[in-house]
């Protein structure tokens, strides 16, 4: 079953990581040819040494840096089996097993379109599988760094709406998704082990702003403004006021009284500003019971909220 997925990986400067993964994906079943990668700039090397040691591997690089969402919506179109596995550098899924359990759920219903990996972000192993109940979900959204996409899905949606630039890319996939009738799905015990030091990712969010590991200031302008522009540009009128209002208190409690970015706070408010012509020409809102009926979803399904 595992011969109808492609897997495609973006990565910069980690081929320590992405040695890692790719060599775990080939000991579970999948062979090189179903591995689609972008060095996205590396100066580490990257390209040449996945180009000598996985000689069949489909590799690209990118000598600018092009960020993860161009990669992956370029990977998308690239690929050319059945279903598309998105997973980072340094995650992969467990065993064959879990990826042919995602296929069979997707299988059994024409509308399940996306398929999220639950995510452990940590270190040391995920516990075992048989200390998880099999419970199947719904959800709003997916997270990249472990999913599945139907070619399908793919087809009819095409991009990323790469003018999000970073975060809630997912989510505006998953809801152009839900319009169309495809519905995001999880179960609890499949499972991406995503190999992240959570303490050492959170203090290069504070202090580095470079391609591909960016400021703390440049991310919480970014996740408040997309959230906002998700909001009007999806919800049903009215609602999209209420939510929008929202998270833009909640972005100045966060941004400017915890984190003390006033600056920031400005920048993103302009940057919405920037985007209401572009919400006009492009808002598709969902109707307001398919709004509620997807709202009562969960956000997202990871080891920390189950």
């Amino acid at each position: 079953m595992i011969d109808r997925v492609d897997i495609i990986i973006t990565t910069k400067n980690r081929i320590h990581d992405l040695l890692i993964t790719i060599d775990h994906m080939l000991s579970i079943g999948f062979n090189q040819n179903q591995f689609y990668i972008v060095d996205d700039g590396s100066t580490d090397s990257t390209f040449s040494v996945i180009k000598e040691k996985y000689p069949f591997i489909n590799i690209k690089r990118n000598d600018i840096s092009k960020g993860l969402m161009f990669n992956r919506s370029e990977m998308m179109l690239w690929t050319k089996r059945d279903y598309i596995l998105s997973i980072d550098d340094d995650s992969y899924i467990r065993t064959k097993e879990d990826v042919e359990d995602a296929i069979s759920i997707m299988d059994s219903d024409c509308s399940f379109g996306i398929f999220h990996f639950r995510v452990f972000n940590q270190i040391m192993s995920p516990p075992p599988k048989n200390e998880f109940k099999k419970t199947f979900r719904f959800l709003r959204g997916y997270i990249g760094c472990g999913h599945i996409i139907k070619r399908e899905v793919i087809q009819k949606l095409g991009r990323y709406r790469e003018v999000l630039v970073f975060y809630c890319e997912e989510l505006d996939y998953s809801l152009r998704a839900y319009e169309l009738g495809y519905k995001t799905v999880t179960r609890d015990d499949l499972i991406v082990h995503h190999r992240i030091d959570l303490q050492l990712r959170e203090n290069q969010k504070k202090t580095v702003d470079s391609k591909g590991v960016y400021g703390r200031e440049w991310r919480n302008i970014h996740l408040y403004s997309n959230n906002v522009l998700i909001s009007m540009l999806y919800y049903p009128f009215g609602i999209d006021l209420i939510f929008s209002f929202y998270r833009l208190v909640l972005a100045f409690y966060r941004m400017v009284l915890n984190e003390k970015q006033f600056a920031g706070y400005f920048k993103m408010l302009y940057r919405i500003l920037c985007f209401i012509p572009y919400v006009f020409k492009e808002y598709n809102k969902l109707s307001y019971k398919n709004f509620f009926i997807w709202f009562k979803y969960p956000d997202m399904t990871d080891a920390n909220t189950i």
